[in-house]
């Protein structure tokens, strides 16, 4: 059975979740801080899913952020750090090697 707790503990040891996770904290304080500026948001949000899609690979959760982040208002929400965190727990430990 997939134990969220293991793989959240489990994802700080795995060099791609944990550089993901850091990107999309990241990614999310300089968001929230450029929100009165919609272009810089939008190459931030642009280079933040170039960014994890280099490191993770192609995932369907990525795309998801990304959709959150583009509506008006919800770029306030923390999309990138919660779907990294999400796929994390999710993700068995043998598809993060």
């Amino acid at each position: 059975m997939n134990n969220p707790i293991r793989n959240l503990r489990f994802v700080w040891k795995n060099h791609r979740m944990r550089s993901a996770l850091l990107i999309a904290i990241v990614s999310d304080i300089i968001g929230f801080t450029v929100v009165l500026f919609p272009p810089v948001q939008w190459a931030v949000d642009a280079f933040t899913a170039f960014l994890l899609l280099v490191v993770l690979g192609f995932r369907w959760q990525l795309l998801a952020a990304l959709a959150i982040e583009v509506i008006p208002f919800l770029e306030l929400f923390p999309a990138w750090t919660l779907v990294v965190l999400a796929m994390a727990a999710t993700t068995n430990q043998k598809e993060l090697d």
